[in-house]
């Protein structure tokens, strides 16, 4: 009982860590036999998914109906969207240069020869088209974030729009949106366990050596993403525009970044990023809006591996590409990432996009992927740090940015 009090006393960053360590050494002495505690692992994916789509969709609702116009509200959709691709060819950019740096398919003998189908890039009116449900109650049930964003926005401004009428639908949804948040905390209470089963699953699976023959391919992600994370959005957007100390950035944001490193789910840690944003002094209705925006449409962190990906291909392949390819590579790479859902594994279907573009063979797909997951571990981290810093940046601009109203407490 004492030892039960005792755990339950500590932080959560500090139980989700016990469970990351404890899952990796259980993985390592374990080895396959560890796959038996892969079930934690899925319940915790599963109660995540469960809270995702009704979460989103409420935050939504109430995040377009308390910005109360819709004049406000492209303009804080325009500057977050501007800002979500802009730090996305700034990643592909950095991912190149260290990847071309560090030559990291040189040398490298391919042994597969997997066949795998292109994927086209779909048109701007196709894209456009799809953002719009048919039914937006199947959006929900497939948790299409895309379609939800669209619905949940417009339904939002309409209710507003309808002033006393249109309340208490509003209010319907604003005890929605807090029920869902409860029933989140909830389901974060599992993470330790959850995080302890997928290391211990991962780590039993793919052991040390899956790492040493593509040792600088990995580096090269792990290296871009480290220092994009740190430079770009920790002293860039968030120290130098945001005013906000890195150190302290980093040190609120620690509990979202060990989850999605663990679990490498963008979609999934939004409730954790959305507490860790509001910890910073972005208002709600900044936070609510830009968050699980974010979560679908900012891939900073997969576009460093598109990137990444990119020139491994070229190397070991042995083609050269020249400037006008690394500049479709980028161009290419953004509007991907923006179309990757933030799932495991969406970023090496969407890279089938990428590799088509440049005309570099899609049997590279199946080079990494025996390495995707734990690629995936570095690249989600961006990804999410990345919407974080885009809400102090608008919440700034927006003077809707308050640190110095944060309780004490929260910034434990």
């Amino acid at each position: 009982m004492f030892l039960l009090k005792k755990w339950q006393s500590l932080s959560l960053f500090t139980r989700i860590m016990v469970g990351f360590v404890l899952g990796i050494i259980a993985g390592f002495v374990m080895k396959g036999d560890a796959a038996m505690f892969a079930f934690l692992g899925t319940i915790l994916t599963r109660l995540l998914t469960m809270v995702v789509a009704p979460l989103v969709l409420g935050l939504l609702i109430c995040a377009a109906a308390d910005v109360k116009d819709f004049k406000t509200l492209g303009k804080i959709g325009g500057k977050t969207l501007f800002l979500f691709l802009a730090g996305t060819a700034v990643a592909v950019a950095i991912g190149l240069f260290f990847s071309l740096t560090m030559k990291i398919g040189a040398g490298f003998v391919m042994k597969s020869t997997a066949a795998y189908n292109a994927k086209e890039i779909p048109s701007v009116v196709k894209t456009l088209m799809n953002i719009i449900p048919t039914n937006p109650f199947n959006a929900l049930s497939t948790q299409n974030l895309l379609q939800i964003i669209f619905f949940a926005l417009l339904l939002g401004f309409a209710l507003i729009k309808l002033g006393d009428k249109g309340a208490p639908v509003l209010n319907f949804f604003r005890a929605w949106t807090e029920a869902w948040k409860t029933i989140t905390n909830i389901v974060l209470e599992f993470t330790p366990y959850g995080v302890f089963g997928l290391m211990a699953n991962i780590v039993g699976k793919y052991g040390l050596d899956v790492l040493m023959p593509y040792v600088k391919t990995i580096a090269a992600c792990y290296i871009t993403c480290i220092l994009f994370t740190i430079f770009v959005q920790g002293g860039l957007m968030v120290g130098l525009y945001g005013r906000i100390s890195p150190m302290k950035f980093f040190s609120t944001m620690k509990e979202a970044m060990l989850f999605v490193f663990a679990t490498c789910s963008s979609v999934a840690t939004i409730p954790l990023n959305l507490k860790c944003t509001k910890r910073l002094g972005v208002s709600d209705k900044i936070a609510d809006f830009v968050v699980p925006f974010g979560a679908v449409m900012n891939m900073n962190g997969t576009a460093i591996y598109e990137a990444v990906a990119v020139v491994f291909a070229s190397q070991v392949f042995g083609i050269n590409l020249s400037v006008t390819q690394l500049v479709m590579v980028m161009v290419t790479a953004v509007l991907a990432s923006v179309g990757t859902a933030g799932i495991p594994g969406s970023g090496l279907v969407m890279l089938t996009i990428v590799l088509n573009a440049v005309n570099l063979p899609l049997e590279t797909i199946a080079l990494l992927a025996g390495i995707d997951r734990i690629l995936n571990m570095a690249r989600v981290i961006p990804n999410i740090v990345g919407d974080a810093a885009v809400a102090v940046m608008v919440a700034k601009s927006e003077g809707e940015l308050h640190p110095e109203l944060v309780p004490a407490e929260a910034e434990d």
